[in-house]
């Protein structure tokens, strides 16, 4: 039964460390670009894929 619990333990918390490494590199990658496109609008719209019609 320890091993069981030991194992859910170990399962969770690798869980919650993916979900905040996650976490962190969304929110770099979302202030990186938000900084960008302050910058430079058309820089940021290359960076992104995005194409005018």
């Amino acid at each position: 039964m320890k091993f069981i619990g030991f194992l859910i333990f170990l399962l969770i918390a690798l869980m919650g460390f993916s979900m905040l490494i996650f976490l962190a590199l969304f929110v770099g990658y979302w202030i990186t670009l938000t900084t960008v496109e302050r910058i430079n609008p058309d820089l940021a719209n290359r960076m992104v894929g995005h194409k005018e019609d």
